[in-house]
């Protein structure tokens, strides 16, 4: 059983191989656990700890649509060089970077390389397609709203299609671009000023076609930042919930460290494998 790892942002394959180490030791000896660098160095990452060597690494020299089509042509070359894999499992950026190629590849109608996935405390998820949300985003930067003003979030000048978006981008990156400086999402202004084919087009329920057929396992901490959990119940929603489960954990922006909560993330990758 071949499964690719993708780190998250500011990280490296080293790094997540050291934090599953626990989840590893539980996991059936068929698993073979293939770790990888994402292709941009950068930063050291929103929570990894300074007693972490680098380099780090960075999936994606941004969010746009352009910088997240990239990033998915480099995870498809990984999945048909170092492959075939059976799964994939992804943290925080890794994880978002894995429902950008699933949506992706459903957008287009071709066939994802794996069965399965188990992603850990899933970062914001972004599409490689400049026409998803198009619409509420060109009418957005029409009236050159700030998204980081919480007052125009309940705005009656806003529709109900404007006024989900914004609110979702403030639950999400605007907290997480307030509360944490080394957040990557750091530039909002983008939404007001920025161009058309340069803002991140953001993935949630009701802005996507489909949602994401493939067993997916989504596990997260519930001491995590409110905004990181946010993001993960929001990547949960756009998969199809028979093809879906969750997990909560006791811990932060981390792996899940207790037995019993390592041993209910095991049944769940097992209830993914029956589905694929």
């Amino acid at each position: 059983m071949k499964i690719l790892c993708l780190h998250g942002a500011g990280s490296s394959g080293a790094i997540l191989e050291r934090r599953m180490s626990s989840l590893r030791r539980e996991l059936d000896p068929s698993f073979e656990l293939v770790f990888v660098d994402g292709p941009f160095e950068c930063g050291r990452g929103p929570g990894v700890s300074e007693y972490q060597r680098g380099p780090f690494f960075s999936h994606t020299r941004g969010y746009s649509p352009a910088n997240i089509a990239q990033a998915v042509r480099y995870l498809e070359d990984i999945l048909e060089e170092e492959g075939p894999f059976d799964g994939i499992f992804g943290f925080s950026q890794g994880s978002g970077l894995i429902l950008s190629y699933f949506h992706q590849q459903q957008t287009v109608g071709n066939p994802v390389a794996v069965k399965f996935a188990c992603l850990f405390s899933t970062a914001m998820p972004c599409s490689s397609d400049a026409s998803l949300g198009r619409g509420v985003i060109s009418k957005l930067r029409e009236k050159e709203y700030d998204v980081t003003d919480t007052f125009i979030a309940t705005g009656k000048d806003l529709t109900s299609e404007e006024r989900e978006f914004v609110q979702i981008l403030q639950r999400t990156v605007v907290d997480a671009a307030i509360q944490d400086p080394q957040f990557p999402w750091t530039d909002l202004d983008v939404y007001r000023r920025g161009e058309l084919d340069e803002i991140p087009r953001v993935m949630y329920s009701s802005a996507i076609a489909q949602k994401i057929q493939i067993p997916t396992v989504h596990v997260w901490g519930q001491n995590d930042f409110e905004y990181m959990v946010q993001m993960a119940r929001l990547s949960s929603s756009l998969c199809e919930p028979s093809m879906s489960k969750t997990v909560s954990h006791s811990g932060l922006h981390d792996m899940p460290k207790k037995q019993n909560e390592i041993k209910a993330v095991l049944r769940e990758i097992n209830w993914a494998l029956a589905q694929a």
